[in-house]
C-alpha cells in the first residue's frame, strides 16, 4: 500500500512538472529583434556614414594630387551612392584638377616625336585646311578610336590616361593640345543640379566647336550671339552660382569678339571698311531681344555705328571698352 502511494505521488509530481513546463512554454519568448523605427534609424546612420566616407576619400584623393583619370574612376564607381550636392562637388573639383593638369599633359604631348605620330594618325593635313568651317569641325579633334593604332607604347599610355580623364585633343596650328571635354562630363547630368548641368552645357559649346581658333571665328555671328545670350541668362538666373565668376569672364570674352570680331574674322569689309551686312543684321536681331543686358549694349553699339555712317574704324572701336565695362557692371549689379 505504501508503495502504491509512493508511485501515485511520483506520477502526480511528473504531471505537475509537465504542467509547469507547459506553462513556461506558453510564455512569450523574448525577441532579439529591434523595433522597426530603431532599425530604420540605424540603417540611415550607416548610409550617411558611408556617404561621408566616400566624400572624405574623394577629398583626400584631390588633396593628394591624383590625376583626373583616377578621380573619374572613383566618381564613376560612387556617383549613385551620394547626394546631389556631393556629386556637384566632385564634378567641380574634377574640373579644377583637369585645368591644373592641362599644362602637364601639354608638355608631355610635345615629348619626343609624339606630335608627329598623332598627326600621322589624324585626318588633318594641308589639303583640307581650305575646307569650309563646317566641314573641318570634325577634323579638328583627334579620333579616340585611333589610339589603338599608336605604336609608341609611352604615347599610347599617355593618350589613354588623357582620354579617360575626360579630355579631348584639338589641333591648333598643326599640333594637338588637350582641352577639357565638357560633352563627356554630361555623363553625370542625371546626378547634378540644374545649375551645374546648365554650366556644363554652356562650356560644352566651346569644347565641341571652339568660338575662335588661330584668330579666326569658327562659328557664325548668329551662333556667337546665341552663346552670348545663353551665358547671360545663366549669370542672371544664378547670381550666387558656384561658377558665376567663370561664366562672367566667359561672357566678357564672347562680348568682345561679338563687338569687334577677330584678326582673321573682321566685322567689316576690308576694302570699304563698311560693316558686313550679316553682322549688322545679327546685331539688330540681338538688339530686339527684350530684357537682356546684351540687347541694351548692342543697341548702343548700333547707334554708334550708324553715327559713323556704318564705317568701322577707331571711332567705333574706341567705344568697345566702355560698352564692355557697362555690360559687366550691370550684370554684377544683379548679384
Amino acid at each position: 500500500m505504501r508503495k502504491k502511494y509512493i508511485a501515485l505521488f511520483f506520477i502526480v509530481g511528473i504531471i505537475l512538472l509537465v504542467s509547469l513546463a507547459g506553462c513556461k512554454s506558453k510564455k512569450p519568448e523574448e525577441s532579439n529583434e529591434k523595433p522597426v523605427g530603431k532599425v530604420d534609424e540605424e540603417s540611415a546612420t550607416i548610409v550617411e556614414d558611408n556617404k561621408e566616407k566616400i566624400m572624405q576619400d574623394f577629398r583626400n584623393m584631390v588633396k593628394s594630387g591624383n590625376e583626373p583619370m583616377i578621380l573619374v574612376k572613383f566618381i564613376d564607381e560612387n556617383v549613385g551612392k551620394v547626394q546631389q550636392e556631393d556629386v556637384v562637388e566632385m564634378v567641380r573639383d574634377l574640373e579644377e584638377v583637369q585645368e591644373r593638369y592641362l599644362e602637364k599633359y601639354t608638355d608631355q604631348l610635345f615629348m619626343e616625336d609624339y606630335q608627329v605620330e598623332l598627326i600621322s594618325l589624324s585626318d588633318i593635313n594641308e589639303s583640307n585646311k581650305q575646307q569650309d568651317k563646317d566641314e573641318t569641325h570634325d577634323s579638328l579633334f583627334f579620333d579616340d578610336s585611333k589610339i589603338k593604332e599608336i605604336k609608341n607604347g609611352n604615347l599610347k599610355e599617355l593618350m589613354e590616361k588623357i582620354i579617360k580623364g575626360k579630355y579631348k585633343l584639338i589641333n591648333m596650328e598643326g599640333s594637338f593640345y588637350p582641352i577639357v571635354d565638357y560633352e563627356a562630363l554630361k555623363a553625370y547630368n542625371k546626378y547634378l543640379s540644374d545649375e551645374m548641368k546648365d554650366y556644363i552645357d554652356i562650356k560644352s559649346m566651346d569644347s565641341n566647336v571652339p568660338t575662335i581658333l588661330d584668330a579666326e571665328l569658327l562659328i557664325s555671328f548668329d551662333e556667337l550671339g546665341e552663346r552670348l545670350i545663353r551665358t547671360e541668362n545663366h549669370i542672371i538666373k544664378y547670381p550666387e552660382g558656384i561658377k558665376y565668376e567663370e561664366l562672367l569672364r566667359l561672357y566678357g570674352v564672347y562680348l568682345r569678339f561679338y563687338l569687334e570680331g577677330s584678326d582673321n574674322t573682321p566685322i567689316y569689309d576690308e576694302e570699304t571698311k563698311l560693316i558686313k551686312d550679316e553682322v549688322l543684321s545679327n546685331y539688330k536681331k540681338t538688339a530686339n531681344i527684350k530684357n537682356t543686358v546684351t540687347s541694351e549694349i548692342v543697341s548702343k553699339y548700333i547707334d554708334i555705328i550708324k553715327d559713323n555712317e556704318n564705317i568701322i574704324d577707331n571711332n567705333v572701336f574706341s567705344n568697345i571698352t566702355q560698352l564692355y565695362n557697362d555690360a559687366i557692371g550691370t550684370l554684377e549689379e544683379h548679384k
